[in-house]
């Protein structure tokens, strides 16, 4: 902070230019001799380093003694739960969000059987706060009956949302500060104003810029089409498997998107959304307007290990990104996923399962062109769409936009147990033009 100030002494005056610590030498001069041990005591720490008496931390003169750094622990994915996701208006209307997120952490703990006075922090993420409730994570420590000590904060980054919390989380443990924490996100779309789903810096929804991202990459309907009809009939195939992540709520005990009558006939007869004349992103190939909630329980391996917990996966790494809204709102993860999978030296061939949230069916295409074709980074390699949201994704499953990002990684880490599988990567863009990935392993 810079700032002018102006003294006088007598007859004397002077006018000093400079930071606060000019401020405060001047404060000094001015003040009587009697107030300089008190200043000096008060103020030494903010003076320039290289105006400390030699010997005092921060100067060349001192010695600072060796730290120890500690290699990153481990972190473990232990147990993952959610609500049904529900379209808005309908089921979950009248209920808020900190009660989907309280039934989504009490059902995902009781479940696990995991003693929830092991919590230690708790990171929640929303983007449609309750303004009388801006701490959602902290309400929900009290509200979930967990430990009143646990610290909780509460995060919002669009429709990474969820990743961040997770991230906050897993990078606590890895660097030794806690052992156990929860993570989660919770939206109501239904008290969403409307405004939430245009784009601040440029004024457009998200489905018009993806609307001029189909137009660059040259995205086909008909292949859009296919992709949502991929994402609804592995959603049905998958329910049994789902129900042992959704905790029913209000008579809900499934989710309301999945369709078992849907096919490419039905879905090339609805009519463009965004771009009427010219489009081709539909209701049937973007994905619905949702309500609901998910957590995920994240400990170090050793505490797991000390608790007899076998870890449904682990977190291998994690990258985000962003870049200019010009070049695809929703285009960040052509940077992000590169970039994990090049710090692993890993490509799309070693992941067994990919999971590629599908704001629109044109984002995960879009996507994946250009991964393949090397447009802001390495190229990963072709992308092999059987491995592709196998047990479905965001077309038929819902978007409730902070709650997805612990769907998909429960849903994954639960595939990737079955499976026995190796790498599960997560690719999720967000308004704003960011993106974030998480590598899973086992």
């Amino acid at each position: 902070m810079f700032c002018r100030v102006t003294a006088s002494r007598g007859s004397a005056r002077i006018t000093v230019h400079g930071s606060l610590f000019s401020l405060i030498r001047v404060t000094k001069w001015y003040l009587p001799k009697t107030l300089h041990p008190v200043l000096i005591g008060k103020w030494h720490f903010m003076q320039p380093r290289h105006s400390r008496t030699p010997g005092t931390p921060g100067t060349p003169g001192h010695t600072e003694p060796e730290r120890h750094h500690m290699t990153p622990r481990r972190v473990a994915i232990v147990a993952g739960g959610r609500t049904p996701f529900i379209k808005s208006g309908k089921a979950f209307a009248e209920i808020d969000s900190l009660a989907m997120a309280v039934h989504a952490t009490g059902g995902m703990l009781g479940r696990s059987g995991i003693d929830p006075e092991l919590i230690e922090s708790v990171v929640f993420g929303t983007m449609t706060p309750d303004p009388l409730k801006p701490n959602l994570a902290r309400e929900l420590v009290f509200e979930a009956g967990l430990p009143i000590d646990a610290e909780a904060h509460t995060v919002a980054s669009y429709c990474i949302t969820g990743l961040r919390a997770v991230t906050v989380v897993a990078d606590a443990i890895a660097g030794g500060r806690i052992d156990v924490g929860l993570a989660g996100g919770v939206d109501s779309l239904t008290r969403a104003s409307m405004d939430l789903f245009r784009e601040p810096s440029t004024g457009l929804t998200m489905g018009e810029h993806m609307e001029l991202t189909c137009k660059e990459w040259d995205i086909p309907r008909e292949r859009q089409d296919e992709v949502a009809l991929a994402s609804h009939r592995n959603a049905v195939a998958a329910r049994e498997k789902l129900a042992g992540e959704i905790h029913p709520l209000l008579g809900e005990e499934a989710d309301s998107g999945p369709r078992a009558d849907t096919s490419l006939e039905a879905l090339a007869v609805l009519k463009p959304v965004f771009d009427p004349e010219h489009g081709t992103l539909t209701a049937g190939n973007s994905s619905p307007v949702t309500d609901g909630a998910g957590a995920v329980l994240l400990m170090s391996e050793e505490k797991a290990a000390e608790c007899g917990l076998v870890p449904l996966a682990y977190i291998g790494g994690m990258a985000y990104a962003a870049h200019d809204p010009s070049e695809g709102l929703l285009m960040a993860p052509a940077i992000s996923v590169p970039r994990l999978l090049a710090s692993r030296n890993l490509s799309m061939e070693d992941m067994d399962l990919v999971e590629i949230h599908e704001a629109f069916a044109a984002q995960a295409l879009a996507s994946a062109a250009a991964w393949e074709s090397g447009w802001k980074g390495a190229p990963t390699g072709p992308v092999d769409w059987t491995r592709v949201n196998v047990n479905g994704s965001s077309i038929a499953v819902g978007h409730p936009w902070a709650a997805t990002g612990t769907r998909i990684l429960t849903t994954l880490a639960n595939e990737m147990q079955r499976r026995d599988a190796r790498y599960g990567l997560v690719s999720i863009c967000a308004a704003g033009a960011m993106a974030g990935a998480f590598l899973l392993e086992r």
